[in-house]
Protein backbone atom coordinates (compact mmCIF):
# COMPACT_ATOMS: atom_id res chain seq x y z
CA UNK A 1 0.00 0.00 0.00
CA UNK A 2 1.22 3.25 -0.83
CA UNK A 3 2.66 6.49 1.91
CA UNK A 4 0.22 8.29 0.49
CA UNK A 5 -3.11 6.30 0.61
CA UNK A 6 -1.78 5.02 3.81
CA UNK A 7 -2.10 8.63 5.24
CA UNK A 8 -5.60 8.90 3.72
CA UNK A 9 -6.88 5.50 5.80
CA UNK A 10 -5.05 6.75 9.17
CA UNK A 11 -7.36 9.05 11.29
CA UNK A 12 -6.55 12.46 11.67
CA UNK A 13 -5.39 13.55 15.72
CA UNK A 14 -7.03 16.11 17.94
CA UNK A 15 -4.10 18.25 17.00
CA UNK A 16 -4.33 17.79 12.83
CA UNK A 17 -8.25 18.24 13.46
CA UNK A 18 -7.92 21.42 15.68
CA UNK A 19 -5.18 22.85 12.95
CA UNK A 20 -7.37 22.73 10.09
CA UNK A 21 -10.56 24.32 12.11
CA UNK A 22 -8.25 27.09 13.08
CA UNK A 23 -6.77 27.40 9.67
CA UNK A 24 -10.20 27.35 8.16
CA UNK A 25 -12.02 29.59 10.49
CA UNK A 26 -9.68 31.34 12.33
CA UNK A 27 -11.80 34.22 14.20
CA UNK A 28 -14.38 31.39 15.37
CA UNK A 29 -12.07 29.38 16.71
CA UNK A 30 -8.59 30.90 17.27
CA UNK A 31 -6.04 28.10 17.50
CA UNK A 32 -4.92 29.32 21.23
CA UNK A 33 -8.59 28.87 22.17
CA UNK A 34 -9.49 25.61 20.57
CA UNK A 35 -5.96 24.03 22.88
CA UNK A 36 -6.99 26.46 25.93
CA UNK A 37 -10.53 24.15 25.53
CA UNK A 38 -8.95 20.49 24.93
CA UNK A 39 -6.90 21.78 28.03
CA UNK A 40 -9.78 22.23 30.59
CA UNK A 41 -11.78 20.11 29.53
CA UNK A 42 -9.11 17.15 29.42
CA UNK A 43 -6.09 18.15 31.11
CA UNK A 44 -3.94 17.68 28.66
CA UNK A 45 -4.36 18.53 24.21
CA UNK A 46 -3.94 14.45 23.17
CA UNK A 47 -5.67 13.00 26.02
CA UNK A 48 -8.45 11.72 23.60
CA UNK A 49 -5.30 10.28 21.34
CA UNK A 50 -3.74 7.87 24.06
CA UNK A 51 -2.63 7.47 28.06
CA UNK A 52 -2.20 10.40 29.87
CA UNK A 53 -1.03 10.52 33.46
CA UNK A 54 -3.09 12.39 35.90
CA UNK A 55 -2.68 12.11 39.65
CA UNK A 56 -0.53 8.73 39.27
CA UNK A 57 -3.08 7.27 36.98
CA UNK A 58 -2.90 6.23 32.76
CA UNK A 59 -6.09 7.85 32.08
CA UNK A 60 -7.40 8.65 28.29
CA UNK A 61 -10.80 9.62 27.04
CA UNK A 62 -13.23 7.48 24.82
CA UNK A 63 -14.78 9.80 22.39
CA UNK A 64 -18.37 8.99 21.00
CA UNK A 65 -18.56 7.36 17.18
CA UNK A 66 -21.71 9.51 16.10
CA UNK A 67 -23.19 12.90 17.02
CA UNK A 68 -26.72 14.20 16.26
CA UNK A 69 -26.84 17.35 16.37
CA UNK A 70 -30.22 19.02 16.29
CA UNK A 71 -30.45 22.64 15.23
CA UNK A 72 -32.51 25.68 16.19
CA UNK A 73 -33.99 27.98 13.56
CA UNK A 74 -33.21 30.99 15.29
CA UNK A 75 -29.25 31.25 15.54
CA UNK A 76 -26.22 29.39 13.16
CA UNK A 77 -23.58 30.36 15.62
CA UNK A 78 -24.75 27.95 18.67
CA UNK A 79 -25.36 25.25 15.41
CA UNK A 80 -21.15 26.30 14.02
CA UNK A 81 -19.93 25.47 18.20
CA UNK A 82 -21.50 22.14 18.57
CA UNK A 83 -19.84 21.19 15.24
CA UNK A 84 -16.66 22.43 16.18
CA UNK A 85 -16.44 19.89 19.47
CA UNK A 86 -17.98 17.07 17.60
CA UNK A 87 -15.13 17.37 14.78
CA UNK A 88 -12.63 18.03 17.63
CA UNK A 89 -13.57 14.97 19.22
CA UNK A 90 -13.67 13.13 15.22
CA UNK A 91 -16.79 11.91 15.52
CA UNK A 92 -19.01 11.17 12.34
CA UNK A 93 -21.77 14.18 13.03
CA UNK A 94 -25.64 14.10 11.86
CA UNK A 95 -26.47 17.45 11.69
CA UNK A 96 -30.59 18.34 11.23
CA UNK A 97 -31.01 21.44 9.87
CA UNK A 98 -33.96 24.28 11.29
CA UNK A 99 -36.54 24.88 8.93
CA UNK A 100 -37.09 28.18 7.27
CA UNK A 101 -37.84 30.98 9.49
CA UNK A 102 -38.46 34.56 8.32
CA UNK A 103 -36.58 36.04 11.17
CA UNK A 104 -33.62 33.80 10.67
CA UNK A 105 -30.74 32.86 7.75
CA UNK A 106 -29.39 30.58 10.14
CA UNK A 107 -29.96 27.67 7.79
CA UNK A 108 -28.40 28.67 4.89
CA UNK A 109 -25.33 29.92 7.21
CA UNK A 110 -25.34 26.36 9.35
CA UNK A 111 -24.95 24.77 5.47
CA UNK A 112 -22.42 27.71 4.26
CA UNK A 113 -20.33 27.11 7.24
CA UNK A 114 -19.86 23.46 6.45
CA UNK A 115 -19.01 24.08 3.26
CA UNK A 116 -16.25 25.75 4.40
CA UNK A 117 -14.82 22.55 6.25
CA UNK A 118 -11.59 21.47 4.71
CA UNK A 119 -11.97 18.68 3.08
CA UNK A 120 -11.05 15.67 5.79
CA UNK A 121 -13.32 17.50 8.18
CA UNK A 122 -16.19 17.88 5.87
CA UNK A 123 -16.49 14.29 5.28
CA UNK A 124 -17.17 13.87 9.20
CA UNK A 125 -20.53 15.41 8.26
CA UNK A 126 -23.82 14.63 6.91
CA UNK A 127 -26.72 17.15 7.00
CA UNK A 128 -30.63 15.93 7.14
CA UNK A 129 -33.67 18.17 6.55
CA UNK A 130 -35.74 15.63 8.85
CA UNK A 131 -35.31 14.62 11.77
CA UNK A 132 -34.19 11.06 11.86
CA UNK A 133 -35.76 8.97 14.64
CA UNK A 134 -33.45 5.89 13.59
CA UNK A 135 -29.89 7.61 13.80
CA UNK A 136 -30.82 9.71 16.94
CA UNK A 137 -31.24 6.57 18.25
CA UNK A 138 -28.15 4.89 17.62
CA UNK A 139 -25.84 7.85 18.08
CA UNK A 140 -23.99 7.80 21.06
CA UNK A 141 -24.59 11.35 21.90
CA UNK A 142 -27.27 14.15 21.07
CA UNK A 143 -26.68 18.19 21.31
CA UNK A 144 -30.03 19.78 20.90
CA UNK A 145 -31.06 23.40 20.43
CA UNK A 146 -34.49 24.83 20.87
CA UNK A 147 -37.80 25.18 22.43
CA UNK A 148 -38.14 23.55 25.82
CA UNK A 149 -40.98 21.17 23.98
CA UNK A 150 -38.66 19.88 21.53
CA UNK A 151 -36.34 19.43 24.00
CA UNK A 152 -39.10 16.80 26.19
CA UNK A 153 -39.91 15.58 22.47
CA UNK A 154 -36.52 14.76 22.13
CA UNK A 155 -35.57 13.41 24.97
CA UNK A 156 -38.65 10.76 24.76
CA UNK A 157 -37.36 9.23 21.85
CA UNK A 158 -34.00 8.51 23.05
CA UNK A 159 -32.14 5.67 24.82
CA UNK A 160 -31.26 5.59 28.57
CA UNK A 161 -27.81 5.31 27.61
CA UNK A 162 -27.33 8.39 25.53
CA UNK A 163 -25.65 11.03 25.89
CA UNK A 164 -28.64 13.95 25.83
CA UNK A 165 -27.19 17.68 25.91
CA UNK A 166 -30.50 19.66 25.46
CA UNK A 167 -30.13 23.47 25.55
CA UNK A 168 -33.62 24.67 25.79
CA UNK A 169 -35.16 28.12 26.19
CA UNK A 170 -33.10 30.99 27.40
CA UNK A 171 -32.64 34.91 27.81
CA UNK A 172 -29.98 37.47 29.21
CA UNK A 173 -30.10 40.55 30.89
CA UNK A 174 -28.27 43.76 31.32
CA UNK A 175 -27.42 45.45 34.58
CA UNK A 176 -26.66 48.97 34.73
CA UNK A 177 -24.98 49.48 38.07
CA UNK A 178 -24.79 53.77 38.34
CA UNK A 179 -26.47 55.08 35.57
CA UNK A 180 -25.28 58.31 36.25
CA UNK A 181 -21.39 57.16 36.00
CA UNK A 182 -22.20 54.96 32.34
CA UNK A 183 -19.76 56.00 29.76
CA UNK A 184 -20.16 56.75 26.35
CA UNK A 185 -18.08 53.41 25.67
CA UNK A 186 -20.14 51.41 28.15
CA UNK A 187 -23.36 52.44 26.31
CA UNK A 188 -22.04 51.76 23.07
CA UNK A 189 -21.07 48.10 24.41
CA UNK A 190 -24.84 48.07 25.72
CA UNK A 191 -26.17 48.32 22.16
CA UNK A 192 -23.10 45.95 21.03
CA UNK A 193 -24.88 43.22 23.13
CA UNK A 194 -28.55 44.01 22.04
CA UNK A 195 -27.90 44.58 18.70
CA UNK A 196 -25.78 41.43 17.66
CA UNK A 197 -27.44 38.34 16.17
CA UNK A 198 -30.40 40.71 16.10
CA UNK A 199 -31.36 39.61 19.96
CA UNK A 200 -32.26 36.21 18.64
CA UNK A 201 -29.99 34.33 20.12
CA UNK A 202 -30.16 32.97 24.44
CA UNK A 203 -27.35 35.80 25.03
CA UNK A 204 -29.03 38.14 23.91
CA UNK A 205 -30.36 40.40 26.94
CA UNK A 206 -34.01 41.35 26.84
CA UNK A 207 -33.99 43.82 29.40
CA UNK A 208 -31.80 46.07 30.80
CA UNK A 209 -31.87 46.88 34.87
CA UNK A 210 -30.92 50.00 36.91
CA UNK A 211 -30.82 50.86 40.22
CA UNK A 212 -34.19 52.83 41.49
CA UNK A 213 -33.45 56.60 41.67
CA UNK A 214 -31.89 56.29 38.03
CA UNK A 215 -32.25 59.77 35.84
CA UNK A 216 -34.14 57.38 33.44
CA UNK A 217 -34.43 60.51 30.68
CA UNK A 218 -30.83 60.93 30.56
CA UNK A 219 -29.69 57.31 30.46
CA UNK A 220 -32.40 56.60 27.66
CA UNK A 221 -30.84 59.35 25.73
CA UNK A 222 -27.39 57.78 25.99
CA UNK A 223 -28.53 54.39 25.07
CA UNK A 224 -30.40 55.79 22.37
CA UNK A 225 -27.87 57.71 20.78
CA UNK A 226 -25.84 54.24 21.32
CA UNK A 227 -28.41 52.11 19.76
CA UNK A 228 -28.56 54.38 16.52
CA UNK A 229 -24.90 54.08 16.51
CA UNK A 230 -24.07 50.77 16.43
CA UNK A 231 -27.07 50.36 14.18
CA UNK A 232 -25.57 52.12 11.58
CA UNK A 233 -22.22 50.06 11.31
CA UNK A 234 -24.25 46.69 10.58
CA UNK A 235 -23.18 46.15 7.21
CA UNK A 236 -25.79 43.56 6.83
CA UNK A 237 -29.47 45.12 8.19
CA UNK A 238 -31.58 42.02 9.54
CA UNK A 239 -34.75 41.51 7.88
CA UNK A 240 -37.69 43.34 8.63
CA UNK A 241 -40.81 41.57 6.93
CA UNK A 242 -44.21 41.96 7.64
CA UNK A 243 -44.60 39.37 10.12
CA UNK A 244 -41.50 41.12 12.57
CA UNK A 245 -42.49 44.54 12.02
CA UNK A 246 -46.13 44.04 13.05
CA UNK A 247 -44.36 42.64 16.46
CA UNK A 248 -42.08 45.72 16.85
CA UNK A 249 -44.95 48.35 16.01
CA UNK A 250 -47.69 46.56 18.39
CA UNK A 251 -44.99 46.95 21.20
CA UNK A 252 -44.58 50.17 20.56
CA UNK A 253 -48.30 51.17 19.95
CA UNK A 254 -48.67 49.08 23.65
CA UNK A 255 -45.79 51.86 25.15
CA UNK A 256 -47.14 54.41 23.85
CA UNK A 257 -51.02 53.10 25.24
CA UNK A 258 -49.75 52.58 28.41
CA UNK A 259 -47.79 56.00 28.73
CA UNK A 260 -44.33 54.48 28.75
CA UNK A 261 -40.98 56.46 27.33
CA UNK A 262 -39.66 55.40 23.70
CA UNK A 263 -36.73 55.90 22.47
CA UNK A 264 -37.18 55.46 18.50
CA UNK A 265 -34.26 55.67 15.54
CA UNK A 266 -34.75 59.50 14.30
CA UNK A 267 -34.61 57.51 11.06
CA UNK A 268 -37.64 56.12 11.52
CA UNK A 269 -36.26 52.61 10.81
CA UNK A 270 -37.27 49.57 12.64
CA UNK A 271 -33.92 48.62 13.89
CA UNK A 272 -33.96 48.81 17.04
CA UNK A 273 -36.59 50.23 20.31
CA UNK A 274 -35.43 51.11 23.74
CA UNK A 275 -38.95 51.24 25.67
CA UNK A 276 -38.73 52.24 29.95
CA UNK A 277 -41.23 50.21 31.82
CA UNK A 278 -41.75 51.31 35.18
CA UNK A 279 -42.97 47.72 36.28
CA UNK A 280 -39.98 45.99 36.81
CA UNK A 281 -41.57 42.51 36.51
CA UNK A 282 -39.75 40.80 33.56
CA UNK A 283 -41.81 40.62 30.76
CA UNK A 284 -39.92 39.10 26.99
CA UNK A 285 -39.43 41.18 24.98
CA UNK A 286 -40.88 40.82 21.03
CA UNK A 287 -36.81 40.58 20.23
CA UNK A 288 -35.33 42.16 16.76
CA UNK A 289 -33.46 45.28 18.52
CA UNK A 290 -36.34 45.80 21.21
CA UNK A 291 -35.22 46.02 24.69
CA UNK A 292 -37.38 47.22 28.01
CA UNK A 293 -35.51 49.51 30.22
CA UNK A 294 -36.41 48.57 34.14
CA UNK A 295 -35.69 50.00 37.49
CA UNK A 296 -36.13 47.66 40.63
CA UNK A 297 -34.39 47.76 44.08
CA UNK A 298 -31.88 45.08 44.62
CA UNK A 299 -34.37 43.47 47.56
CA UNK A 300 -37.07 42.79 44.64
CA UNK A 301 -34.93 41.77 41.93
CA UNK A 302 -35.93 38.11 42.94
CA UNK A 303 -39.86 38.39 43.00
CA UNK A 304 -39.20 40.71 39.76
CA UNK A 305 -37.66 37.87 37.98
CA UNK A 306 -39.35 34.82 39.24
CA UNK A 307 -40.96 33.75 36.29
CA UNK A 308 -37.26 33.26 34.74
CA UNK A 309 -35.28 32.16 37.18
CA UNK A 310 -33.51 29.31 35.76
CA UNK A 311 -33.65 30.70 32.48
CA UNK A 312 -31.29 33.22 32.91
CA UNK A 313 -28.04 32.12 30.76
CA UNK A 314 -26.02 35.64 31.05
CA UNK A 315 -25.74 38.83 32.95
CA UNK A 316 -24.10 41.73 31.61
CA UNK A 317 -22.75 44.24 33.44
CA UNK A 318 -21.60 47.96 32.96
CA UNK A 319 -19.88 49.38 36.18
CA UNK A 320 -19.81 46.94 38.65
CA UNK A 321 -21.85 44.68 40.32
CA UNK A 322 -21.85 43.64 44.74
CA UNK A 323 -20.94 40.70 45.65
CA UNK A 324 -24.80 40.32 47.59
CA UNK A 325 -26.39 41.17 43.81
CA UNK A 326 -24.28 38.98 42.35
CA UNK A 327 -25.78 36.05 44.91
CA UNK A 328 -29.45 37.32 44.20
CA UNK A 329 -28.64 36.25 40.65
CA UNK A 330 -26.78 33.18 41.42
CA UNK A 331 -29.89 32.38 43.39
CA UNK A 332 -31.75 32.93 40.05
CA UNK A 333 -29.67 30.41 38.09
CA UNK A 334 -27.84 32.33 36.07
CA UNK A 335 -24.51 31.00 34.71
CA UNK A 336 -22.51 33.36 33.91
CA UNK A 337 -21.49 37.46 34.80
CA UNK A 338 -19.57 38.82 31.83
CA UNK A 339 -18.24 42.78 31.21
CA UNK A 340 -21.03 44.86 28.99
CA UNK A 341 -20.12 44.57 25.16
CA UNK A 342 -18.79 40.69 25.39
CA UNK A 343 -22.49 39.09 25.94
CA UNK A 344 -22.49 37.63 22.65
CA UNK A 345 -18.58 36.54 22.43
CA UNK A 346 -18.05 34.20 25.15
CA UNK A 347 -14.37 31.47 25.28
CA UNK A 348 -14.56 28.68 23.81
CA UNK A 349 -14.61 27.60 27.16
CA UNK A 350 -17.45 29.08 28.75
CA UNK A 351 -19.95 26.44 30.14
CA UNK A 352 -23.23 26.97 28.01
CA UNK A 353 -25.73 26.61 30.38
CA UNK A 354 -23.60 25.72 32.92
CA UNK A 355 -22.15 22.76 31.35
CA UNK A 356 -18.81 21.71 30.16
CA UNK A 357 -20.38 20.26 26.85
CA UNK A 358 -17.11 19.20 25.37
CA UNK A 359 -16.29 17.02 28.38
CA UNK A 360 -19.99 15.89 28.58
CA UNK A 361 -19.79 13.86 25.67
CA UNK A 362 -16.91 11.51 26.34
CA UNK A 363 -15.90 8.74 28.49
CA UNK A 364 -12.97 7.92 30.63
CA UNK A 365 -10.52 4.65 30.71
CA UNK A 366 -8.84 4.30 33.89
CA UNK A 367 -5.68 2.45 34.03
CA UNK A 368 -3.76 2.19 37.60
CA UNK A 369 -0.89 0.01 36.09
CA UNK A 370 1.04 3.21 36.79
CA UNK A 371 1.85 6.22 34.92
Amino acid sequence: MSRVLTTLLTPLTTRQRLDLLAHAYPRLFPRAELIRLLRAQFGHIDALDGWISRDGVRVRARTPKLIYHVCAGNLAVSAWTSLMHGLLLGARNVVKLPGDRDDSSARGEILRFIRGLPAPLRKLVETHRKLDVEILRRADAVVAFGSDATMASLRDQTRWDQKFIAHGHALSLLWISDPSLLTTLQARACSRDILTYDQLGCLSPQAIYVPRGADIVALGNKLAVALEAHWRTIKLKPARPLSIAARIVEARDVAHALGHRVWLSPQNHLGWMLIHDPDPTFQPSPLHGVIYLREIAESKLTAALASVAGRISTVGVAGGISSRLENVFLSLGVSRFCPAGHMQFPPLTWHHDGRSTLGDMVTWVDSERGA
